[in-house]
């Protein structure tokens, strides 16, 4: 693959910064428009792609079938 020289990298960053600056919701600071650059989904921001414990203290799906187990286990002792 070539390589691209530093005006074009440049050039290509100013193009995605003018595209992408009403990402997010709005109008961007500089520093904003530099996390857009390099990763345009704010993951971890929507309750679909943040982990539950951190956001809203519920259990995972793994620490609730655990718990399921363990309870069923202590029904047939």
């Amino acid at each position: 693959m070539r390589e691209t020289g530093r005006a074009q990298r440049r050039h290509d960053a100013q193009r995605l910064k003018k595209s992408r600056r009403n990402y997010w919701g709005g109008d961007l600071t500089p520093l904003q428009l530099g996390r857009v650059l390099s990763a345009p989904q704010p993951c971890g921001v929507c309750p679909c792609c943040n982990k539950p414990r951190k956001r809203t203290g519920e259990r995972t799906m793994q620490e609730r079938s655990a718990e399921g187990l363990f309870r069923n286990l202590l029904r047939h002792e």
